[in-house]
């Protein structure tokens, strides 16, 4: 009996099916991943303090514990946790749904193409957005009396601005190769 070899296209989609699955596994493990980050912030402070010194145990006390924060603190401070995840589940979302498309070997079609899109364009955004949520929860936050200091941030990631832009570059030439490869083949 002969060895079947597969075409390199048959291997590509053997490998996004592949790829369908593990999105399928980062969704089943997401809840668990949203349990260790909410533990990691209700217990930082005292994560913090065991690694100080006896001398540097009273700084610890300057990290803000959710539980600890009046009902207000805790809504808003809860609020700014869910809009970040919401951030990074919208990402997976629509990276999961186009490698579910080249997973059935819908690989240049329009959906594709705005996902890109729409991928650079949150990227594009999201730092601004985070910024500006952020310094305006941990003011509230100040005011209520649940943080002890206000220190604005002014940090923007330029990295994940720099890969939004890129996305979009690259939804416009992925765009115009499969204008110049469908007049290709009017010509021919």
């Amino acid at each position: 009996m002969g060895v079947v070899e597969i075409s390199v296209r048959e291997a590509r989609q053997s490998w996004f099916r592949r790829l369908d699955l593990a999105f399928w596994a980062i969704w089943a493990a997401l809840p668990v991943v949203v349990w260790l980050a909410y533990l990691r912030s209700t217990t930082a402070s005292a994560s913090i303090a065991a690694s100080l010194g006896p001398d540097q145990v009273k700084c610890a006390g300057l990290v803000a514990n959710p539980l600890e924060m009046s009902r207000p603190g805790q809504l808003l401070f809860w609020t700014l946790f869910a809009l970040q995840l919401s951030f990074f589940a919208v990402l997976i979302g629509i990276l999961h749904r186009m490698v579910h498309r080249f997973a059935r070997g819908r690989i240049f079609a329009s959906e594709t193409l705005q996902g890109v899109w729409w991928m650079g364009i949150i990227l594009v955004i999201w730092p601004f957005i985070d910024l500006i949520t952020s310094n305006a929860v941990a003011y509230a936050l100040h005011e209520i009396g649940d943080v002890k200091f206000f220190l604005p941030s002014y940090n923007v990631d330029i990295g994940t601005i720099a890969g939004g832009m890129f996305l979009m570059a690259l939804k416009f030439v992925i765009e115009h190769a499969i204008l110049l490869q469908s007049e290709n083949e009017l010509t021919i």
